[in-house]
């Protein structure tokens, strides 16, 4: 249950000067290079016929009516029993990237096998003369303290790869998008550091029998032109219950954009689907008092989930549970929902190291109709900041049928400055100040801000339109103008009946003449004691 952060906290880019990014679509046949330069360590390879994205479904809708065979490979002793930090000083060497030298907009790197990345993955190139298998070899690593494998064949595979791409300067290839670990992937933009993953598939998160985590298990790249704006990928995705073909175009700039094309097969029983998930750390925020032995004020990859259904907008702040949440927010019509890091303030963090306040937010736009269904959110109890907590999804309605496959659309927009929301008041803060008596009320504290909210003169009327359940006490709900920020502040004082054994869901928003919305809806769950 839940999401094992499956790259190290520390790997991170330098972020350095803005650039944007022209981007336009290729026809997949002008992307396939040449192979005048050199096919480094590849071998020609059948990889199932896979040459395009149809051909890719097909693979996996034959699979779907097969046994599920998980990949195994049996490890070199000198690659048994890896803690963290052994394998972590297995690297890479830069030097003998994929494409380097060879006058190409991007560069690949892969990781090795070991730890508890022990499902090999292999990689394919879709070149001009064909399918090539990228083949293993330890002179692509720098082992550090572990003894250099011997007698390992070049058909072991990788643990995973990365695409590097000159996203900030035009004389360095920064990391552009990681596919590491089960079906986890993550982008970055102009500027922007490591933080918050996606994946391809989420099962059964959150349920009692335990989570499944399909994983990739092989990838196919398109040889990139000189002139590309835009790379593609495909991979296969497998578990024991499902099977996937899944594209990626890929898009660099400020926010890079991920576009993802999915064809789902089912080849077994579960009881939970999720489209599109989103997987993130939340230790604590500013609505609860720091920890005694940390000097930060906030640690978060992600400072709450944004949803966009209908014509509302919905902010729901992430929490550090007691115990495991799960929230259901129910959508005839999904415009997009996403995982932000809206706090962009270094001083609200004030981590050196982490940069905090760089980390991207992810935000989903799904492509033509996905019916009717829910975003869930799942936040699981943390003590640290070292595994992520948090998991957002798309659940839909009529879920994953046997006789038939589900197909989706829809654009990862890694964002940082320019954040998806309303145009009207967004939600900048939630701050609670809990009563020591039984008897007294808690305040909830919430500040809004936007460009036409912070516009309104003095004397508008603005007021707090508040609901929330039978078993909770609401004494009173306010909205003035917060001059310090020059946005609203919105005041609930309350708190649940001394005999609830639920938790209260409360929603609040500003509201003007004839209730019309001047901002988006703040929710939060107040938990039974």
């Amino acid at each position: 249950m839940g999401a094992c952060r499956y790259q190290g906290r520390k790997d991170r880019i330098m972020p350095r000067a803005n650039r944007r990014v022209r981007s336009r679509t290729l026809p997949v046949k002008m992307l396939l290079a040449s192979t005048v330069v050199m096919l480094w360590g590849t071998t020609m390879s059948h990889a199932a016929d896979v040459t395009d994205y149809p051909s890719l479904v097909e693979h996996a809708r034959a699979l779907a009516t097969k046994p599920y065979e998980p990949r195994q490979v049996e490890l070199p002793p000198a690659l048994q029993g890896l803690d963290y930090d052994a394998y972590r000083d297995i690297r890479f060497r830069p030097a003998k990237a994929l494409w380097r030298g060879a006058d190409l907009p991007i560069e690949a790197q892969f990781f090795h096998l070991g730890l508890y990345y022990d499902t090999p993955v292999e990689i394919n190139l879709l070149t001009a003369d064909g399918v090539r298998r990228v083949d293993y070899s330890t002179d692509l690593f720098d082992y550090g303290s572990n003894p250099t494998p011997t007698d390992i064949d070049k058909s072991m595979g990788f643990s995973g790869f990365r695409l590097h791409y000159p996203l900030n300067r035009d004389d360095y290839k920064d990391e552009l998008i990681i596919f590491h670990g089960a079906s986890y992937f993550r982008a970055l933009g102009a500027g922007q550091w490591l933080g918050l993953s996606a994946r391809g598939l989420a099962i059964d998160t959150g349920e009692r029998s335990g989570e499944e985590f399909p994983a990739f298990t092989r990838f196919w790249i398109e040889w990139p032109r000189r002139d590309a704006h835009q790379f593609r990928i495909y991979a296969l995705l497998e578990s024991e219950n499902v099977t996937g073909a899944y594209s990626f175009l890929v898009t660099p700039g400020d926010s890079t954009q991920t576009r993802v094309e999915a064809t789902l097969f089912r080849r077994g029983e579960f009881a939970k689907l999720g489209i599109a998930p989103l997987t993130s750390m939340f230790h604590y925020g500013e609505e609860v008092p720091r920890p005694s032995n940390d000097f930060r004020p906030e640690v978060h990859d992600s400072d709450g989930l944004l949803i966009h259904a209908g014509d509302e907008w919905l902010w729901r702040g992430l929490v550090n549970p007691a115990q495991l949440s799960i929230n259901a927010f129910q959508a005839k019509q999904l415009h997009g929902f996403g995982l932000m890091q809206r706090d962009r303030d270094f001083t609200n963090y004030q981590d050196l190291e982490a940069h905090y306040h760089l980390r991207p937010s992810a935000w989903i736009e799904p492509i033509g109709d996905w019916g009717e269904g829910s975003v869930e959110l799942v936040q699981i109890p943390t003590k640290n900041e070292v595994n992520d907590n948090i998991v957002a999804y798309w659940r839909p309605k009529d879920g994953l049928s046997a006789d038939k496959p589900l197909h989706v659309k829809y654009i990862i927009h890694w964002q940082h400055d320019e954040l998806a929301g309303p145009e009207y008041g967004r939600v900048i803060s939630t701050r609670i100040a809990r009563s020591n008596n039984p008897e007294g009320n808690h305040r909830y504290v919430i500040d809004f801000s936007g460009t036409e909210l912070n516009a309104l003169p003095e004397d508008a009327q603005v007021s707090a339109d508040v609901s929330f359940p039978p078993h909770f006490v609401v004494a009173e709900q306010i909205a003035f103008r917060n001059r310090e920020t020059g946005g609203w502040r919105l005041v609930i004082r309350g708190k649940l009946k001394p005999d609830a054994e639920k938790p209260a869901e409360l929603r609040a928003r500003l509201v003007g003449a004839e209730q019309k919305a001047m901002s988006e809806v703040w929710t939060y769950t107040e938990p039974a004691s």
